[in-house]
């Protein structure tokens, strides 16, 4: 399977929104690493505006969609409670930020496609690394972002824990 990834277009919005509750409806009868919650994270308002602001990607195979991701081009003010190991200035670093597989493909490398195609366009733009963060218990995505050669920096509170119940995320870094 190819898997193609691309910027979004203004069509794909309803497309991801979509993905998105597909996804919603899967964790709703499996286990769900990430504990997202239907209608509120995340939603059509987290796909519209990372579009408007040009951070929304889509992955397509043979002409569907299989994810999506929105690229921060700036991480949170919590962020510099992490001791990074190497000084990457703040404007030079891309964060990735709902990462979302459809369930239909799990385990067939659409993941790893979406975080080589922000490596590869952070080395063409000269960004120095590609940050996340994780929910301390989502081993599935840990798994992945460690296989993709990311390395644990630490864990922070994203001050979720009154709307999600959940405390403490693990943040990863990837060098370019």
């Amino acid at each position: 399977m190819e898997i193609n990834v691309r910027i979004a277009e203004e069509r794909d919005v309803a497309r991801v929104a979509t993905l998105y509750e597909r996804l919603h409806d899967y964790l709703e009868t499996h286990e769900n690493h990430p504990r997202w919650k239907r209608g509120i994270y995340p939603t059509l308002a987290n796909a519209e505006e990372g579009f408007e602001k040009g951070w929304l990607y889509v992955a397509e195979a043979d002409g569907e969609l299989v994810g999506s991701v929105i690229y921060l081009r700036e991480q949170g003010e919590v962020y510099s409670q992490i001791a990074w190991p190497k000084e990457v200035p703040g404007d030079n670093v891309y964060v990735v930020h709902v990462l979302v597989v459809h369930p239909e493909f799990f385990g067939m490398g659409v993941g790893k496609a979406i975080l080589d195609y922000v490596c590869t366009m952070g080395k063409e733009h000269d960004i120095g690394a590609v940050r996340l963060d994780v929910y301390e218990k989502n081993a599935s995505a840990i798994r992945l972002y460690e296989k993709c050669g990311f390395s644990y920096r630490g864990t922070i509170d994203l001050g979720l824990e009154e709307l999600y119940g959940l405390k403490w995320y693990h943040v990863y870094e990837k060098l370019l």
